[in-house]
């Protein structure tokens, strides 16, 4: 079991991976009441075995469709009708979506209550889980209404990786590759060297790129918690396109692979703009068919309108006024941020989208 534990804004977070260790962790860190919020798939055995003390259950939908305003309220109340205190406890079991919405209601209730996060998707173990940020989604705007509040602890059990689905597995790697892009050109190599072994669930290659991924993100969050430096404004390499895409797709298109094609085209726009080395563009396109990734909306099995899609792009939480900062590679494993003009990025996508 590798553990990362950091400071970050006076919050202590300890970050647990590795394979059955739900029940140790959770036995060894917790007391006191303990609401459950889970994902109406998962199993929650593991958690329920460890659990000694007063337990509640609430079962939410998987996907986008939990990370709705009326949910957060109904988390809220129960929490106030049980009596819950601060040093209790919320266990958010599920996707990065659950993780998203529990995490937002434990950071209003009372002004924060002890969040335990345990994913069950590697996208929520290496992104969603982590960092502190959690949004629900507003009037068809993703992740438009939210907070910053760092989970006490993050549980990353490699067992609930053994029954994800394919599809499921494939879209966690996305941010994966993300990281390596624009974060850790070693964590890059890897990827691309172990392909076989990471799509064939490994345990030990698994747990290293959840450990590298756990890693850059922390590191990070750490220097620009609430996004007031930029720096974390890399972590949404990739997002400002992809997101858009979720949006116009009514969210029908997963995550990660909405991401891997806007990593895909921000990595264009910045080759076009000569700021971005082209082997860079060429390595990225190639690890993303590797993993079985789509590099194009062409890709896709519904049609994207590029108008819909530029006007939903227009709102991303990174415009400032007639411009919009982009992260943008360099080279494998760095970064700079862009600032590019509403204009210029209009002729960019329908350059990169076709």
């Amino acid at each position: 079991m590798k553990v990362v534990e950091e400071s970050i804004c006076c919050s202590n977070t300890k970050v647990f991976i590795g394979r059955a260790i739900t029940r140790k962790v959770l036995e060894n860190e917790i007391g006191g009441k303990v609401l459950l919020i889970r994902q109406d798939a998962v199993d929650p055995r593991y958690v329920v075995d460890a659990v000694k003390t007063k337990l509640f259950e609430i079962v939410l939908p998987g996907g986008e469709q939990a990370k709705d305003l009326s949910i957060v309220m109904q988390i809220v109340q129960f929490l106030s009708e049980k009596e819950f205190q601060r040093k209790d406890y919320i266990i958010a079991l599920g996707g990065g979506a659950l993780t998203d919405v529990a995490g937002f209601a434990a950071s209003i209730y009372m002004r924060g209550i002890r969040l335990i996060n345990i994913p069950t998707t590697l996208l929520g173990m290496v992104d969603a889980a982590l960092g502190g940020k959690n949004a629900i989604n507003f009037h068809g705007i993703k992740n438009v209404v939210g907070s910053f509040y760092q989970p006490y602890i993050v549980i990353s059990d490699l067992l609930y990786l053994d029954t994800l689905p394919e599809r499921e597995f494939v879209n966690g790697l996305a941010e994966v590759i993300k990281y390596g892009t624009v974060l850790d050109c070693e964590l890059f190599r890897y990827l691309s060297e172990n392909s076989a072994r990471i799509l064939a669930r490994d345990y030990e290659a698994i747990e290293y790129i959840i450990y590298r991924s756990t890693l850059n993100k922390v590191s990070i969050v750490k220097r620009d918690p609430y996004e007031l430096q930029n720096t974390r404004m890399v972590l949404n390499y990739g997002h400002t396109i992809g997101h858009a895409i979720e949006a116009v797709t009514n969210f029908t298109i997963p995550h990660g692979m909405a991401i891997a094609i806007g990593m895909v085209c921000e990595a264009t726009i910045g080759t076009d703009l000569s700021i971005t080395d082209r082997e860079v563009l060429i390595e990225l396109t190639n690890i993303l068919k590797k993993y079985g990734l789509p590099t194009s909306v062409d890709e896709l099995d519904i049609e994207v309108d590029k108008q819909i899609l530029f006007s939903a792009m227009l709102k991303d939480k990174k415009r400032h006024g007639d411009y919009i900062f982009l992260p943008i590679p360099l080279s494998l494993g760095s970064w700079t941020l862009y600032r590019i003009s509403i204009d210029e990025l209009r002729s960019a996508v329908e350059r990169c989208l076709g």
